[in-house]
C-alpha cells in the first residue's frame, strides 16, 4: 500500500519568467497599441471588420504567399487596430520602447542584403506557458520539478567533481544521475523523482495576473576593454536579442500548485527507491534553498557590481528576502528556484562537475570553465545597460493543501500593474462600446437601404400598372413633395418646368379623369412655388381652365 502527502506550493515570481509553449504572438495575430499587445482571432477580426474592409484583406490575401504579402497583411491589421482591439482575447503588458520597436517595423523591410534580397522584420513573440482553454499564463509542473530534481542530484554530488571514468563520455550526464539517485539504466522506478508529483501552477487570480513583452538581450559578466573601448558579447557584436512574453516580477503569491509525494507507507518492496532519497517536502525546500539561495546571492551581487539591475527590484528583492520570508527560508517553510529560459548555466548544472562550453571568435576552438562569460537578462530596450533584471528566479512558499501560507507583506511589483489593468479594462470597454454603435450605425444604414429598396421596387411595380399620364402625374406629385419637404420654393425650378410640359402635353388630348387631376394638381403646385411671372400667368390659367373644359367640368 501506498499513500500520497500532499503540499500547496504558493508561488511569487521574483523576476521575469518565460517557460517557453512552443507557441509565439504572430504579428498578423496581435497588435500593439498604448502600452498593451493585443492577441485576436483570425473569425472574431473577420466578424468586426466592414465590408468594405473584408474586401480589402480578401483582395490582398489573393495575391501569391510572399514577405510582401504578410508585410501587406500586417499593415492592414495595425491600421484595423481599434476594431481589433474591442475583440481581444487577450493582453499582455508592453512597454514605450517595445511598442516604438514594434511600430518602427510592423509592415517594413528591416533591411536589404547585399544582393538587393529584402530581410523580413521579425515580430514575432515567444509566448509562454499557458492554458489552452483560458489562455492564462501557467508554470509547468514539470519545469518545476526539473528545477527540484537538480537541487537534489546537487545535494547528493555534495560538489564532487565528475569521475574519471565519466569524462569524454557522451552519456556522462545520464549516468551521473543514476549513480547519485542509485539506480541501474532501465530501472526508472527506482529514481526517486517518480515519487515526487508537482502539478502544473496555475494563476491565482487569471484575471489580475500580467504577462509582459521583455527584450533578452546578452551582457559579458566581466567588463572587458581593448584599446579603451568596451568589448560587446558576441551576440551583442551580432545584434542578437528575443521578444519574451514574461511573468511580471513581483506578484505576489500569484500562482499556486500541489507538491504530491508517494509514502510507501511501511512496506519493504525491490521497486522503491532508495530508502536514503526518499525525499520529504522539507527535505527538498532545503536542498533547493542550499542550491538555489547562493546562486541568486551571487548573481545579484555581480549585476550589482557591472551596473547592470533595475535597483527599484533590488531593493524590493533585498527587502522581502531579509524581511519578512527571512525566517521562512531559514526554517525550509519557502524555498528558491530557478525555472525557464535563460536561466544560466550555473543553475542548470552541479557544483563542481560544471563544464560549460565557452563560444570563442570564428576559427578558435571554444573553452569549457565552471562559468559561463555572459548573462542574459530582460531589458525594455534592446541595447540598455542599466534596469536590466535576471529570468527565471521563483519563491515557492509550502504549506499544508488546506491551509493559506503565513501572512506576509509584499512589496509593491516595480510596475504598477493595477494602474496598467485598469488602464486596458477601460480601453477595450470603450473600444467594444464604439464598435457597437459603429455596428449598430451600420446596421441601421443596411436597412434604410433596405427600406429604399423595397420601396423603389414597390414603386416602379405600382408605376407599371399605370397609364403613361398617371405616370406623369406621380413624377409630378413627387417632385411636389420633394420641394415641401426641403421647403423649397422655386418659381423657375425643376417643378414648375416640369409641370409647364406636363400642362402643354395634356392639352393635346389627355382622357378626361387625368386632364382634371392635373389641373386641380396644377392650381396645387402653383399655390405652393408661386404664378408664374404675370406674361405667363395667364396663359398658365388658361391652360388649367382648357383640361377643366375638356374634363366637362
Amino acid at each position: 500500500m501506498s499513500l500520497d502527502r500532499h503540499w500547496s506550493l504558493s508561488i511569487t515570481p521574483l523576476s521575469p519568467v518565460h517557460l517557453g509553449s512552443g507557441q509565439d504572438y504572430e504579428p498578423t495575430g496581435y497588435v500593439i497599441d498604448e502600452g498593451a499587445l493585443y492577441e485576436f482571432d483570425g473569425i472574431a477580426a473577420l466578424q468586426v471588420l466592414p465590408g468594405q474592409e473584408r474586401a480589402k484583406l480578401g483582395k490582398i490575401l489573393e495575391g501569391r504567399p510572399t514577405q510582401d504579402m504578410l508585410r501587406q497583411v500586417q499593415s492592414f491589421f495595425h491600421n484595423n487596430r481599434e476594431r481589433l482591439i474591442a475583440v481581444s482575447r487577450r493582453c499582455v503588458g508592453v512597454n514605450p520602447s517595445v511598442e516604438a520597436f514594434y511600430k518602427e517595423r510592423v509592415g517594413q523591410v528591416v533591411q536589404r542584403e547585399d544582393r538587393g534580397r529584402e530581410v523580413q522584420n521579425r515580430l514575432e513573440i515567444e509566448r509562454t506557458a499557458f492554458n489552452p482553454g483560458s489562455g492564462a499564463p501557467i508554470l509547468p509542473g514539470s519545469g518545476i520539478k526539473g528545477a527540484i530534481r537538480t537541487a537534489l542530484l546537487d545535494r547528493e554530488n555534495d560538489g564532487r567533481p565528475l569521475s574519471p571514468d565519466l569524462k569524454g563520455d557522451r552519456n556522462a550526464n545520464l549516468k551521473l544521475q543514476q549513480r547519485l539517485f542509485k539506480y541501474r539504466p532501465g530501472r526508472f522506478e527506482l529514481d526517486p523523482m517518480r515519487l515526487i508529483r508537482v502539478g502544473d501552477a496555475s494563476a491565482a487570480d487569471p484575471a489580475a495576473t500580467v504577462t509582459q513583452v521583455r527584450f533578452a538581450v546578452n551582457r559579458k559578466k566581466t567588463e572587458i576593454r581593448v584599446g579603451g573601448k568596451l568589448v560587446d558579447s558576441q551576440a551583442e557584436q551580432r545584434g542578437l536579442y528575443q521578444l519574451l512574453e514574461c511573468l511580471s516580477p513581483l506578484q505576489a503569491r500569484g500562482f499556486r500548485a500541489q507538491l504530491s509525494i508517494q509514502q510507501s507507507g511501511g512496506i519493504a518492496s525491490h521497486h522503491w527507491p532508495d530508502a536514503e532519497l526518499r525525499f520529504d517536502a522539507q527535505g527538498i525546500a532545503q536542498a533547493c534553498n542550499r542550491f538555489y539561495l547562493p546562486a541568486l546571492e551571487r548573481e545579484r551581487r555581480l549585476l550589482h557590481e557591472r551596473g547592470f539591475l533595475d535597483q527599484r527590484w533590488e531593493d524590493a528583492l533585498g527587502e522581502l528576502l531579509s524581511g519578512p520570508l527571512s525566517s521562512a527560508l531559514a526554517e525550509n517553510r519557502a524555498f528558491l528556484l530557478r525555472v525557464g529560459r535563460h536561466s544560466g548555466a550555473e543553475s542548470v548544472t552541479l557544483n563542481g562537475v560544471r563544464n560549460i562550453k565557452i563560444i570563442k571568435g570564428k576559427g578558435e576552438k571554444p573553452d569549457y570553465l565552471d562559468h559561463s562569460k555572459t548573462i542574459w537578462l530582460a531589458a525594455d530596450e534592446r541595447l540598455a545597460q542599466r534596469g536590466l533584471l535576471p529570468f527565471g528566479w521563483l519563491l515557492l512558499e509550502l504549506h499544508g493543501a488546506d491551509e493559506e501560507p503565513t501572512a506576509v507583506t509584499f512589496p509593491q511589483p516595480i510596475d504598477d500593474l493595477d494602474a496598467w489593468r485598469a488602464e486596458v479594462a477601460e480601453r477595450r470597454r470603450r473600444m467594444a462600446a464604439d464598435l457597437a454603435a459603429a455596428r449598430a450605425r451600420a446596421a441601421e444604414a443596411e436597412q434604410e437601404r433596405l427600406d429604399a429598396e423595397r420601396a423603389e421596387a414597390e414603386r416602379a411595380a405600382r408605376l407599371a400598372q399605370m397609364t403613361a399620364e398617371a405616370r406623369k402625374l406621380e413624377a409630378l406629385r413627387e417632385l411636389l413633395a420633394r420641394d415641401q419637404a426641403a421647403n423649397r420654393k422655386e418659381k423657375n425650378g425643376e417643378l414648375a418646368e416640369r409641370l409647364a410640359i406636363t400642362l402643354k402635353e395634356a392639352g393635346e388630348g389627355w382622357p378626361s379623369a387625368e386632364a382634371s387631376t392635373l389641373a386641380d394638381l396644377a392650381e396645387a403646385i402653383y399655390g405652393y412655388i408661386g404664378w408664374p411671372a404675370s406674361k405667363k400667368r395667364p396663359q398658365r390659367q388658361a391652360q388649367i381652365a382648357a383640361l377643366r373644359a375638356q374634363s366637362g367640368e
